[in-house]
């Protein structure tokens, strides 16, 4: 019997094959890695995210104050366009039979 062992380029498992009968005749799961990060690296990784979400946040409320002036200001000048343009009364469908 020719057995041989090679390991799956997908999930990185160990099969153990049988050349003559072209079956699966064993696997071994691949052991993971134990984290080597200890609690200091943990905690200052922590609070580098916490500072990258609070400056993520303060971008969002400084566009968003930008959009809202830009927004008032547009209203502005509509509201003046609107008020220099006469008044007329408005067509109605019964109007125009």
């Amino acid at each position: 019997m020719a057995r041989f062992t090679v390991t799956c380029p997908h999930c990185h498992v160990l099969l153990e094959l049988d050349g003559d009968a072209q079956l699966i005749v064993g696997s071994k799961a691949p052991e993971k890695p134990k984290s080597t990060a200890s609690l200091e690296d943990r905690l200052q990784a922590l609070g580098k995210e916490k500072a990258d979400a609070c400056a993520k946040m303060e971008e969002a409320m400084r566009a968003e104050k930008a959009g809202a002036a830009i927004r008032e200001e547009k209203f502005h000048k509509l509201l003046e366009d609107a008020k220099a343009e006469p008044v007329t009364k408005p067509i109605r469908d019964v109007d125009l039979d």
